[in-house]
């Protein structure tokens, strides 16, 4: 079995005991809806110059598929069936305005889906095609967990997405909830009153959602929980998680240490998830820090809305760091699916299909 990142927390009777208490979090958790999201495949439409290059496009941007989710076609096709489509993605190299031309028939027909110009002079620029997969996620974030479950080359843009969004909802959460600068020590799970309880829900919905972009049958909510705890498990217990998160950020640099808590602990969650899944072992200690690196490289740069006082002016006011605990109800809301249609047209591309080995041994179990 992996161990549990951050050392000690409890052995056998500690993780059988948080095993416990996430069971019951995850009763009063709409994991059903997740999963519906998840297994919605999103109904695409590559449309270019003519058939051979949007399906070229179609290949090198989401893979294949099994199911008929892709279609490719030339702009002078006919285009009267475009409210089949969650996402069109419209390639013009010669900048004809063709793309505009579409723009223009889609709005005639009241099309709801979304249209992204790939810019690229060429097919084969990976760096275009990762452009244009973030852009679609930026576009469809509620999309993100079924783009990446559903096609592998969207596996790393999904899961960017979905960490990034779950750490700045807690961090947001966190800033303006009743959770005091320094949360004390103290107690359980479900100890410290509601407020924390909701970033710990968060967490596990995060970790639902990486476990569906890697292929896992969310039905199987016990299993998935039995597989992931002994690699996240400390990261849970906000006592635990704010001891190594002291340990690993440097001072906490410029931000309410809650709030860098917050976000820096949900985001190292979501990565070692992502670890394990990918390789089937827990992260070492090692890359449990490089995770907390990037979360604060992501925080200062990417959210600076939520970078408070500086140092000196924290210390100042008496703000300083210690461990952490948690608390029950509330979770960030998910904003409504766009529906997908079945059916469509066009070429296939391969499904996500994720490894379902159980978990074996960490990076450290093996070196020893």
């Amino acid at each position: 079995m992996p161990k549990v990142p951050g050392g000690k927390s409890g052995g056998v009777m500690g993780r059988l005991a948080l095993f416990n208490q996430l069971i019951s979090i995850v009763r009063e958790m709409r994991v059903e809806d997740v999963r519906r999201e998840a297994e919605m495949r999103p109904v695409i439409l590559l449309v270019g110059p003519d058939r051979v290059k949007a399906a070229d496009l179609g290949h090198r941007l989401v893979g294949w598929s099994e199911d008929r989710a892709v279609a490719a076609r030339s702009f002078d096709d006919s285009m009267g069936d475009l409210n089949r489509f969650d996402l069109i993605v419209a390639y013009d190299p010669d900048e004809v305005g063709r793309v505009a031309d579409l723009r223009v028939k889609a709005e005639r027909l009241g099309t709801l889906a979304i249209i992204v110009r790939h810019d690229a002079a060429q097919l084969d620029d990976d760096k275009a095609l990762e452009a244009t997969r973030r852009r679609i996620v930026e576009l469809l974030p509620e999309r993100a967990v079924a783009f990446g479950r559903a096609f592998p080359p969207f596996r790393s843009t999904a899961l960017s997405s979905v960490v990034h969004s779950t750490a700045r909802a807690n961090a947001q959460f966190a800033l303006i909830a009743n959770i005091p600068s320094v949360i004390p020590i103290v107690g359980s799970l479900f100890s410290a009153g509601a407020d924390l309880l909701v970033l710990t829900k968060n967490q596990v919905l995060l970790l639902f959602k990486v476990a569906a972009i890697h292929g896992r049958d969310l039905r199987d909510t016990t299993g998935i929980l039995r597989e992931i705890v002994p690699v996240v498990g400390s990261g849970l217990l906000w006592r635990t998680l704010a001891r190594e998160a002291v340990s690993f950020l440097p001072l906490l640099a410029g931000t309410v240490p809650k709030v860098a808590i917050a976000y820096a602990g949900t985001f190292a969650v979501g990565r070692a998830a992502d670890y394990y899944y990918r390789f089937g072992y827990a992260p070492t200690r090692e890359q449990r820090k490089e995770f907390y690196d990037q979360a604060h490289r992501d925080l200062h740069e990417n959210d600076t809305d939520l970078v408070k006082k500086p140092v000196p002016e924290a210390a100042a006011n008496g703000v300083s760091i210690t461990e952490v605990t948690p608390s029950p109800d509330t979770t960030v809301p998910t904003p409504p699916l766009a529906t997908a249609s079945e059916g469509v047209d066009g070429y296939t591309s391969e499904s996500a299909a994720a490894s379902t080995e159980s978990p074996t041994r960490s990076a450290e179990d093996r070196e020893n």
